[in-house]
Formats: structure tokens, C-alpha cells, sequence
């Protein structure tokens, strides 16, 4: 009865979880292709809206083959008679592979032509194609552009296969439905054939009649079974997802398990007894060699040679899970920084935030998307596990600390756990380490080429200035991180590389504590709080001592190639942003056409070239 009662509460804290964590990754994903449409169609138009009759004809064509997934987009726009006018594009290949008349499209737009005035003053809005287009998972997402101070209106009708499939997760039924309770996108294919609307579900009445963001009950259907429950209101296009599981398929086992557990102690329980006059002779050596052993671990020494570990007494027993304990820990605190985790275990890491001046950095990998496109998963993880280990290796040997990763980003950051004596000196090791990195993927790319092997190409950003660094969290998970809003101008400055033909971009805080050791190029401003703030591409390091100990360091670097190094650092390197384009491949860009504000509106940004 204690076991079935504790596993039963477990279970549903786990099945809570569990569908937390589904709705989670569900809304995330939902929310990335919706707005990947939205600003894919967008450029789009805004592009088709400038061509001549031929020239809109190919271009059209080469949209709808490299956007697969977008099968028709309809513009409507309201005139001063009153009606709408506008464009209808759409996939002629998309409609010939799935044996599907062209004209489906017009008959769904001539019965919803009222949301386009619906669009206008209520924003964002999904519908369901599904019906329509045989049976074929297809949302419409109906959404406003601006053009010539005219209030265009597009529908784009999207395949949705990519977000239904990761919506299937077993026992749990995740869908996607609009603030009418029209159900988007199910693993239910019959629900969206027949254009299901649940606005009446119990469960999912309360979600449209809420304002609140997380929902989570339990509630019965009509056949009155009960079903555990979480919903999450997305920012894009008004939508809510929903995930489920039966709560009779979360406790099904734990009265079967319950039976065998107690059977399996008392099995358990009876032959200890047999054997307990064998083992008491050979307990108390082997418990000294634990207690040694436990006190290693106590103090960080995870790597551990104990015997004994083929025995199968009580002591065998305990050694092997001492001795797997140890691999654990070990593996463990490669999950995060070994400083952190130092002080953590000696119960010194100060948790309260406190404000230190600190140097920030971010990476990326140019085009990731498009080269693990044609990775196998194990090739992805394989990849960017070699591509990591040489750029960690940067960060740590100039006394830095990884924050986190993020998919192949690297955010980290010097002065924060430990500094290097001062901020100037922090500073210059964040800076140093881009150089490094920049000299190790050099050596990297080398011999690369092709689809399985591609030439890497990065960029980075580093700022700095006082961030409030603690740990943050809940009892269930914390990290220790930095936070304040010059980490977020690290991060967007890492975005800038593209526009500028860049690879390695400091802000003008940073330049002002290290311009006396790098060879830099102002690249132009932005705005932060009303200020204009310089932006400076980092082509090379200075001579000197500090020169020296660099290349020093990357001789003690694994995979280092010395002619490819001193080609990146020192006199023989780059001295001008040509020559360090020249040497990454890099394609001058178009100054005068480079618009930064278009994703962030805080930054308000002039270039060099005006």
C-alpha cells in the first residue's frame, strides 16, 4: 500500500512533467515555423511587389521550390470603392504531387474572405485547410503587411507536417487550435479532416475563457474518463496548444509493479538471512577502503581505484555503487564549469547576485542549419563535439568560463567566477580567446570540403561591462549565470558579423580596454540608451609580449598547425579588414544597404559609409 501510494504520486508529478515539457518543446517549435513563414512570405512580397510581370513569374517559381513547405500565398487589400484587391501565387508543384486543383485555394478564400478585415483589427489568425485540400495537414495564417500606406493582408496556406510530427510523442496528444476552438494541428487526422471545433471541451473552454499564458487541471470527457492537461497561449497568430494523456494510462502498472516489488524484497530478504554469517567476517576492510574512498569524493577526487568490485557481497555490492557514483560525478561536472562546481562543493560559490565587471562573449556557426541538414543526428553531435572541444579549449586556457551552450553557440565569460586582476585584463583574454578560436578553426577547415566535411565559418561578439552575476532558478533546477542588458548587446553583437562582412566584432567598451593591444576597425555605431556606441571589428593582434605568450599557448593546443596560426596571428596575419576578409573567405559586404534594426528595435545603428 506505501509503495503503490508514493509511485502513485510520483507518476503523476512525472505525467505532470512530462506533459509540461512536451507542450513546451510542442509551442517552441509551433512558434519557430509560424514566424519562419511569416517572415519568410514577407521578404517575399515585399520582393514580388518590385518586379516586372516576367520577372515576378520566375521569381515566384524559384520561392515555391526552395520554400516547400509554403503551398500558396493570397494578398487581399482594401481600396477606397471598398473591395479587396490583390494577388493570388501559389505551388504549381505542390498542387501536381498531390493531385490537388489549384482552384481549392480560391473556393477556401471566397468563404473566409471576411477575415481579411478581420486581420486588420484583431491581429494575427490560424485557420484550418485540412478540410479543403483532401485530407492534407495545411494551416492558413492570415497576417498584416505594410506596404505603400496600404493595409495588405496575406494568407499564406503552409503544410504543416513539420510541426505534426513533432507533435507526436506516444501517450501524449498534443494539438494546436485558434482562439475559436477550431482545431490547427493534431495527431487526431480525423479531427482535422472533419475541421473539428472543441471549443465546448471542458478542459479547453476554460482556456479560451482564460487570459492567462499555463494552464494546467485535470478534467473528464463525456465518456467521463479523466485526462491530465496542460495548455500554453502563444504569442504568434492568437493559438493555444494542448497536450493530454489519459490518467488511466499513467497508473495502469503500479499495482503489477507493486506485487513485484514486494515479492522481490521478500525473495531478497530471505537469502540476506542465509548468508549474513558469510559476509559479516569480510565487511569491516572493505568498509574502511569506502570510507576512504567516500572522503575522495568529498573532496573532489572522483577517479577512483578501489577492489573488491567483482565480489558479490554486501561490500561488492556497495563498492560497485560507490565506484559508479564516482563515474557519475565525474561525468557530471563536465556538465558545467569545474570552478563552479570547486566552489559549489566546498560550499563557497556565493548564490546571492552581486555586480561585477565582467567581458561577455557569444559565437556562432555560420549557416548551421543548412550543414546539419545533411548530417545524419550521431554526424551532428559528432561534429560539433570536435568543433567544441577546440574552442573550449580557447576560452579555458585564457582563464574563462563557459556559461552555456546553446545548439552551436557558445556563450561564455572572463572575470565573473575568477579574474585575471582587472577588468583591462579580462578583457584582453576575452578578446585573445577569439583570436585563438579564430587560429584553431583555421586549422580545423584545413583539408575540409564537401557535404560531410564543410568549411566552418564563425562569428563573435564580446562586450563589456557590470552584469549581475548569482545563481537563479527553483529548488527543482538552478544555474549559475550572468545576466543584464550587456549581455544582451554581447549576443547582438555577435549578429552583426554578417551585415558588416566581420568575423570578430567588440563593442566600444571593450575596445576602450583593449585597443592598445589589437589591431581593430571601427565598422560603424549603434544606439544603446540614447548613446552612440562604436562597434569595432578585431583583425589582429599587436607585437609584443602578450603576442608571444599567445602563440605560445596555441603550441600547447592540441590540433594546432604553426604555419596556418602565425598566417591568422602576429606580423604575418591580416592588418586590414580586406586582407582579413581575404584570408576567411569572406565576401565584402554591401554597406549601404545594411538595415540592424529590423529584427531589434533598440539599437539604432550608422555605419562608417553613412
Amino acid at each position: 500500500m506505501l509503495v503503490e501510494f508514493f509511485m502513485s504520486r510520483n507518476l503523476e508529478d512525472t505525467a505532470w512533467e512530462n506533459n509540461i515539457n512536451i507542450n513546451e518543446m510542442s509551442s517552441t517549435t509551433t512558434e519557430i515555423e509560424i514566424n519562419s513563414v511569416i517572415s519568410r512570405t514577407s521578404v517575399f512580397m515585399n520582393d514580388v511587389l518590385m518586379l516586372n510581370e516576367k520577372g515576378n513569374q520566375k521569381f515566384t517559381g524559384f520561392f515555391f521550390r526552395e520554400n516547400e513547405d509554403i503551398i500558396a500565398i493570397v494578398t487581399r487589400t482594401p481600396f477606397n470603392d471598398g473591395d479587396l484587391h490583390g494577388l493570388s501565387l501559389c505551388s504549381e508543384r505542390f498542387f501536381q504531387q498531390n493531385d490537388i486543383n489549384p482552384e481549392m485555394i480560391n473556393a477556401f478564400i471566397a468563404v473566409n474572405q471576411r477575415y481579411f478585415t478581420h486581420v486588420e483589427t484583431n491581429g494575427t489568425l490560424i485557420l484550418n485547410a485540412t478540410p479543403v485540400l483532401n485530407g492534407l495537414p495545411v494551416i492558413v495564417i492570415f497576417y498584416k503587411l505594410q506596404e505603400n500606406d496600404n493595409s495588405t493582408v496575406a494568407a499564406v496556406f503552409f503544410s504543416a507536417e513539420s510541426i505534426t510530427t513533432s507533435f507526436g510523442t506516444g501517450t501524449n496528444n498534443t494539438m494546436l487550435i485558434n482562439n475559436f476552438g477550431d482545431v490547427l494541428i493534431a495527431t487526431d487526422q480525423e479531427l482535422l479532416v472533419n475541421g473539428g471545433n472543441l471549443a465546448e471541451t471542458p478542459f479547453i473552454k476554460d482556456v479560451l475563457d482564460s487570459n492567462t499564458v499555463n494552464l494546467q487541471k485535470k478534467f473528464k470527457d463525456k465518456e467521463g474518463r479523466e485526462f491530465l492537461a496542460v495548455s500554453k497561449r502563444l504569442k504568434t497568430g492568437n493559438t493555444i496548444t494542448i497536450t493530454t494523456i489519459p490518467s488511466d494510462v499513467v497508473f495502469e502498472g503500479i499495482i503489477t509493479a507493486t506485487r513485484r516489488n514486494i515479492l522481490l524484497s521478500l525473495a531478497i530478504w530471505f537469502l540476506s538471512m542465509l548468508f549474513v554469517w558469510f559476509f559479516s567476517k569480510s565487511i569491516s576492510l572493505p568498509l574502511r577502503k569506502l570510507e576512504k574512498a567516500v572522503h575522495n569524493i568529498e573532496n573532489g577526487m572522483y577517479h577512483l581505484e578501489i577492489n573488491n568490485k567483482k565480489n558479490n557481497d554486501e561490500t561488492g555490492i556497495l563498492t560497485r555503487s560507490v565506484s559508479s557514483m564516482s563515474h557519475v560525478l565525474e561525468n557530471f561536472e563536465s556538465f558545467t564549469n569545474k570552478e563552479i562546481a570547486r566552489l559549489a562543493r566546498d560550499g563557497s560559490l556565493n548564490t546571492a547576485g552581486i555586480v561585477k565587471h565582467i567581458t561577455i562573449f557569444f559565437s556562432d556557426i555560420r549557416s548551421f542549419t543548412a550543414i546539419s541538414e545533411k548530417f545524419t543526428p550521431n554526424e551532428v553531435i559528432e561534429f560539433l563535439n570536435e568543433y567544441m572541444e577546440r574552442m573550449v579549449d580557447c576560452v579555458l586556457v585564457t582563464n574563462g568560463a563557459i556559461d552555456k551552450f546553446i545548439g552551436d553557440a557558445i556563450m561564455a565569460y572572463w572575470g565573473a567566477i575568477t579574474s585575471a586582476g582587472s577588468a583591462e585584463q579580462d578583457a584582453f583574454n576575452g578578446v585573445k580567446s577569439a583570436l585563438m578560436m579564430r587560429a584553431l578553426l583555421k586549422c580545423f577547415n584545413k583539408g575540409r570540403g564537401g557535404d560531410k566535411k564543410p568549411i566552418i565559418k564563425i562569428g563573435c561578439g564580446l562586450n563589456s561591462g557590470k552584469a549581475v552575476i548569482g545563481q537563479i532558478g527553483s529548488e527543482e533546477r538552478t544555474v549559475f549565470t550572468v545576466i543584464g542588458e550587456m549581455v544582451t548587446l554581447a549576443d547582438r553583437t555577435e549578429t552583426f558579423n554578417k551585415p558588416f562582412g566581420s568575423e570578430i566584432l567588440i563593442t566600444e567598451h571593450t575596445y576602450s580596454l583593449v585597443k592598445d593591444y589589437f589591431i581593430t576597425e571601427k565598422m560603424g555605431e549603434i544606439k544603446e540608451n540614447g548613446k552612440q556606441l562604436g562597434i569595432y571589428a578585431v583583425i589582429n593582434m599587436c607585437e609584443g609580449e602578450r603576442l608571444n605568450e599567445t602563440l605560445a599557448q596555441l603550441e600547447k593546443l592540441s590540433h594546432t598547425d604553426r604555419e596556418i596560426v602565425l598566417a591568422c596571428i602576429g606580423p604575418s596575419g591580416p592588418q586590414t579588414i580586406e586582407e582579413l576578409r581575404a584570408l576567411l573567405d569572406i565576401p565584402k559586404p554591401d554597406l549601404t544597404n545594411i538595415n540592424l534594426e529590423e529584427e531589434e528595435k533598440k539599437y539604432s545603428v550608422t555605419t562608417n559609409n553613412g
